[in-house]
């Protein structure tokens, strides 16, 4: 064995740590009470959509050969870093 991991394992565990910190915030959230989870409901839903879209985007990459690989990759990277602005944005809310 050469010690090298699969093709995404590191994207993996990126977006693995991205959706410990949004259940965290969650989390979080709900210890505060009702009214203050309620009042960040939307903004947990839209880190949460984020998340999903880069997951997507990894899914894509993955299957994406040739010509298309690049433009596929672009798209993740994007993906990426939409949800790290999200949950940066976020991140002193909680």
């Amino acid at each position: 064995m050469d010690g090298k991991k699969p093709f995404g394992v590191d994207m993996d565990e990126l977006l693995a740590g991205y959706k410990a910190k949004i259940e965290s915030a969650r989390k979080e959230a709900r210890e505060k009470g009702p009214d203050f989870f309620d009042r960040w409901t939307g903004e947990l839903e839209h880190m949460l959509e984020k998340y999903d879209k880069a997951r997507y985007k990894l899914t894509l990459l993955r299957k994406g050969s040739g010509d298309a690989l690049a433009e596929l990759r672009e798209g993740f990277e994007h993906a990426l870093g939409e949800l790290k602005d999200a949950v940066g944005r976020a991140k002193g809310k909680f």
